[in-house]
């Protein structure tokens, strides 16, 4: 299984103007709108660039017919 990974600088790139003019009162949704954001993770080194993992949890309700 191969890991993706950006680099933080194409994170920024894709975020930063998105970021900066986001209101406090936006609805922000993930995926198709089945995602919520869990947490964002280091998983290190403790030397040399970090490694952060942003988790999502799939929203979905679980019905009985």
């Amino acid at each position: 299984m191969t890991i993706k990974t950006i680099s933080g600088a194409e994170l920024k790139l894709l975020l930063q103007n998105f970021i900066n003019t986001l209101e406090d009162d936006a609805q922000v949704s993930f995926g198709s709108g089945d995602l919520t954001l869990f947490r964002v993770n280091e998983k290190g080194p403790v030397n040399g660039p970090r490694m952060v993992q942003i988790e999502f949890n799939q929203a979905y309700k679980v019905t009985m017919d």
